[in-house]
């Protein structure tokens, strides 16, 4: 429905070097090695980060999730732009438009959000806010078509079960199997997963619940994992809302359906967010975010 880690730098086709974390420019607080402008990302030396954009968390984890597809950055003082597969992607604080878009930038929220990178201890509070994202990146690296997300995709298995993904997730998704193989063998509850696992739900062309975005799901960047009972507990935020609707927020953990920790801290380790997490629960739902986890990972590493 494994970001590298941080501090690790890439080598753009054509560009110079940078020495600063990730993708910040500058080898001393505040000392630029290279002018602004077009960069690449040779070489990595951790020390403090300049204000502005190449700053910025949310652009260090883009690279840090992303470079292998990320062709150059270029930076100004207000904005960076990314050019993946050709295309120029401008950050905009985070919302990541295409150029004939940023017009539509005070509709669209940032891509990046709070997540929580430890075991939830209570549930997640609704915001207030009702965010509205822009899919401009993702219809710009995979398309807008079926046929042409598609044409970035392909079959594949998970513990025998058929499903279609962004051949960006499969590799991902084949490190979960591999890792969880290995821990079934000595976890009772990972293995029970496994087994109960009934059907895998991947790429369909559908909307989130109660927004006009498409779905992750739509360019087969999410899984949902459904087992074959939930034990009379809530998995879904909608199906609880129309048994308790001022209330299903705040169904408590032990009554809500969820993977074993083993399961979920596996598919985080190598990209994907758990759909528990969110305040609008969905519990069988795993997506392929390594940028809002490497955020979240740089956020809290800052903090310390």
């Amino acid at each position: 429905m494994t970001p590298p880690p941080v501090g690790r730098g890439y080598p753009l086709a054509g560009l110079g070097v940078i020495s600063v974390a990730v993708v910040a420019l500058g080898s001393s607080a505040g000392a630029l090695d290279v002018p602004p402008g077009e960069v690449g990302l040779d070489h990595v030396a951790t020390t403090s980060l300049p204000p502005g954009p190449e700053g910025d968390p949310r652009v260090r984890a883009w690279v840090e999730a992303y470079a292998p597809l990320i062709d150059s950055v270029t930076y100004s003082e207000s904005d960076a732009v990314f050019v993946m597969a050709g295309e120029p992607i401008h950050f905009q604080d985070g919302r990541m438009l295409t150029g004939d878009a940023l017009e539509r930038s005070p509709d669209c929220d940032p891509i990046f959000y709070d997540y929580p990178l430890d075991p939830l201890a209570e549930p997640t509070p609704v915001s207030d806010d009702d965010p509205s994202y822009c899919t401009d990146v993702l219809e710009s690296l995979w398309g807008e078509s079926e046929g042409q997300i598609r044409a970035h995709g392909q079959s594949t298995t998970f513990f025998g079960r058929k499903l279609f993904l962004n051949n960006l997730a499969i590799e991902a998704l084949a490190d979960v199997e591999r890792d969880l193989e290995r821990i079934a063998r000595v976890d009772a509850e990972v293995a029970a997963w496994v087994r109960d696992l009934a059907i895998t739900y991947s790429y369909v062309d559908r909307g989130i619940a109660g927004s006009a975005t498409r779905s992750h799901h739509a360019w087969g960047m999410a899984v949902d994992f459904v087992p074959n009972s939930y034990g009379g507990r809530h998995v879904y935020w909608r199906w609880s809302r129309v048994h308790d609707r001022e209330g299903w927020h705040e169904i408590p953990l032990e009554r809500r359906w969820s993977p074993p920790q083993a399961v979920i801290e596996a598919f985080e380790a190598h990209g994907f967010l758990w759909g528990g997490k969110w305040a609008h629960f969905d519990n069988i739902h795993f997506e392929y975010r390594p940028e809002i986890l490497e955020y979240n990972r740089l956020v809290a590493a800052d903090a310390f």
